[in-house]
């Protein structure tokens, strides 16, 4: 068992670049609408190197950003294991059979393939940024838009969201995208999203609701 009653949750601070955006979000989407306690804390990228050793002095094995640190002190890294383990904990937010899992996994790969496009020929590559939304987005949209319109319902899984569900729309607001550049299930995901009790007013203080 491990004690999720509160989490710090690390990541970066990325400087002229708003504080939702790169994986980290991913988990802060679902510890908020799960709505367990947490602290977001965040470490200027010039200032992590020194961090980053003194963590593995200390025993952290990763190295890297994203990781949470539990009630009783252990430290997890890595987004997608770190939203699994915390689903796995909570019994929700991964599906209830092997099938459902796979589905939520493969979103949530999906996803994280379209993040490191974005990172390659987007945010790092700005002179690639109108290729990066000619070419890469609209594959991606429509693929993962063909997984959404698999079962009846604005998440993948149907009526119940998933975890890749919040990294599927984190996507989407990492690019800044609209709903008129979505396909259509893609469009009724974002709306659902949108409108979850726990997460409505965070989106919006955030000011990145996608319209």
């Amino acid at each position: 068992m491990v004690d999720i009653s509160h989490i710090k949750l690390y990541y970066f601070d990325f400087e002229n670049v708003p504080t939702d955006c790169g994986r980290g979000e991913n988990i802060k989407l679902l510890l908020e609408d799960v709505g367990i306690p947490h602290d977001y804390i965040l470490y200027k990228w010039k200032d992590w190197p020194k961090m980053r050793d003194e963590w593995i002095a200390n025993g952290y094995t990763a190295g890297s950003l994203p990781v949470i640190e539990t009630a009783d002190g252990k430290r997890y890294s890595c987004t997608t294991p770190i939203i699994r383990l915390l689903s796995k904990q909570l019994g929700k937010y991964y599906g209830k059979n092997l099938d459902e899992e796979h589905l939520v996994d493969t979103v949530a790969s999906f996803s994280n393939d379209w993040y490191d496009k974005f990172v390659q020929r987007s945010w790092l590559r700005p002179d690639l940024r109108e290729d990066h939304l000619k070419e890469d987005v609209p594959f991606h949209l429509q693929r993962l838009d063909r997984y959404y319109a698999l079962n009846d319902g604005p998440y993948v899984l149907g009526s119940e969201v998933s975890f890749g569900d919040f990294q599927v729309y984190h996507m989407i607001t990492d690019e800044k995208l609209k709903l008129t550049d979505l396909p259509p299930h893609l469009i009724t995901l974002v709306k659902a999203i949108q409108e979850r009790p726990n997460l409505k007013n965070y989106l919006v203080k955030r000011g990145s609701v996608v319209q």
